[in-house]
């Protein structure tokens, strides 16, 4: 018996919707975070005339995106307010901020971004990412810690970096205070899903 051109109808349909649904994906999509500065630290380690000095950076902001099945395809952007740092002293920090040093007036910025995240295990990741300080560009690595729930995530790492790679006092100035070479610098995020 021939079908009437209703049931012809309803019958390519039901064929175009099973395919369509048969391509949806099925994993979840990454989903965009946002930093909560309020909730971060960044912090470094360094030497000065000889004795071990901790500073910070006071303003930052940062997005990224993360699926848990996909951690490759991670990407993280974090702006470091370079005039934001905090030495533990008006002079200190106010020189930091000079041309031989951050030079604030022409590179306002810090900028990290992430090129590539692979696991290691458990919470523990390999991050691959690149450092750009006084227009200057460097690839860093690292090894962190990601701890992601239903409505916040944490970040956790430290990471090794030579001021010199980013003329960070090369000038005169570096004759009236002895600035250790390489800076540890120690990272704590708190991340919340973009609304």
């Amino acid at each position: 018996m021939r079908a009437s051109p209703r049931q012809a109808f309803i019958g390519v349909l039901a064929t175009f919707l099973g395919m369509v649904l048969g391509m949806a994906p099925t994993t979840a999509e990454a989903m965009t975070w946002i930093v909560e500065p309020e909730q971060s630290r960044i912090l470094f380690d360094y030497e000065r005339n000889h004795q071990l000095a901790e500073g910070r950076f006071a303003v930052f902001t940062g997005s990224g995106q993360f699926d848990r099945d996909a951690p490759g395809d991670a990407t993280l952007e974090l702006r470091i307010d370079s005039a934001s740092i905090d030495l533990d002293d008006r002079l200190a920090s106010a020189f930091a901020t000079s041309a031989e040093w951050f030079d604030t007036a022409n590179h306002r910025h810090v900028i990290y971004r992430l090129i590539q995240l692979t696991p290691e295990g458990g919470d523990s990741y390999h991050a691959i990412g690149e450092l750009t300080i006084r227009g200057r560009t460097r690839p860093i690595e690292t090894t962190i810690t990601l701890d992601i729930g239903a409505n916040d995530a944490h970040a956790r790492g430290s990471l090794r970096m030579n001021r010199r790679d980013f003329l960070l006092g090369v000038g005169p100035s570096a004759m009236f205070v002895e600035i250790g070479a390489e800076v540890a610098v120690r990272f704590e995020l708190t991340a919340h899903p973009a609304r």
